[in-house]
């Protein structure tokens, strides 16, 4: 267990009840986590977590010219997942009629969604758009094959796991907690200054 979360931790996962249930209680032990953050910092980590704990990753301790240039690798991918990101989660309170968005731990039916989408032209025009993001461009050009690719592709980026391969039922992770916390520091200083080498006040922020 410590072993394969530290090599999680450092290969920039999120260790969340949703993707590793028995990971994530290891790491609320505190004991655990001051066993993890105590390894962790020989390699210039910490063990951190979300702004509502509900998932676990490992941060920069002191932030040199390396950890700049590996923040800023982090940030330029959290831009290309900003905007796509945050339509999902407008589409998906459209699709589940409901006023308030996604959290960590919601499910979401892949049969339920097709069905709602194939029967409402609006939400099916709006899943065409995602096609303008390269990484949701399909080859199905079908409503099944495009929403098959956003959540495929939400999947690798870590928002979503399939819980279960026969029902196709995913459940969001705790790494949504993390994009939250990130898009209110965007809507706070308006913009992502990592270009002007102001990750310090980046990883203060964040992490």
């Amino acid at each position: 267990m410590f072993d394969q979360l530290l090599k999680r931790l450092l290969q920039g996962e999120f260790i969340c009840e949703v993707s590793d249930e028995a990971g994530f209680r290891y790491l609320q032990d505190p004991e655990n986590a001051a066993q993890v953050d105590e390894f962790l910092t020989r390699l210039d980590y910490r063990l951190s977590s979300t702004q509502n704990r509900l998932a676990f990753f490992a941060a920069y301790r002191t932030i040199d010219s390396s950890a700049r240039s590996d923040i800023r690798k982090v940030f330029y991918q959290f831009r290309i997942e900003l905007q796509p990101v945050v339509e999902w989660l407008d589409m998906m309170m459209s699709c589940l009629n409901q006023d308030t968005a996604l959290s960590p731990g919601d499910t979401l039916s892949f049969s339920g969604l097709l069905q709602v989408i194939e029967h409402n032209q609006a939400l099916a025009d709006r899943l065409q758009t995602f096609a303008k993001f390269k990484d949701f461009t399909s080859g199905d050009d079908s409503v099944k094959g495009r929403l098959e690719k956003l959540l495929l592709t939400l999947c690798k980026w870590g928002y979503l796991t399939l819980a279960n391969k026969d029902t196709l039922i995913y459940q969001v992770n705790g790494k949504l907690d993390y994009f939250y916390q990130a898009l209110q520091f965007i809507q706070e200083h308006e913009q992502i200054p990592v270009e002007q080498g102001e990750t310090d006040t980046i990883q203060g922020s964040l992490f």
